[in-house]
């Protein structure tokens, strides 16, 4: 199982980035995707809610952001955030 969860977690974080790269929003159907996003439901989310409010607030950011060092600087930190969220719901 934890094999599974790490080839979801790679393939859902290279899709991630690529989505956030394209258009700023995570869009991806497949699998992994899926399967990594079903992970937080509520009670996950009560229990990292601080780290979903800055991902959420870094997202609303970006749209606004011209291409740019500061753009790439907030990219970086959403997704070390989205990282360590990940981490946190692999517990």
């Amino acid at each position: 199982m934890s094999t599974q969860m790490s080839l979801f977690k790679a393939t859902a974080n290279a899709h991630m980035r690529r989505d956030m790269e394209a258009g700023w929003k995570w869009v991806c159907q497949c699998e992994a995707c899926q399967q990594i996003r079903s992970l937080i439901g509520m009670e996950k989310t009560l229990e990292v809610r601080q780290r979903v409010r800055e991902l959420e607030e870094i997202e609303d950011r970006l749209s606004g952001l011209p291409e740019g060092s500061m753009r790439r600087t907030l990219l970086e930190r959403y997704l070390q955030l989205y990282d360590q969220l990940a981490d946190e719901m692999a517990k």
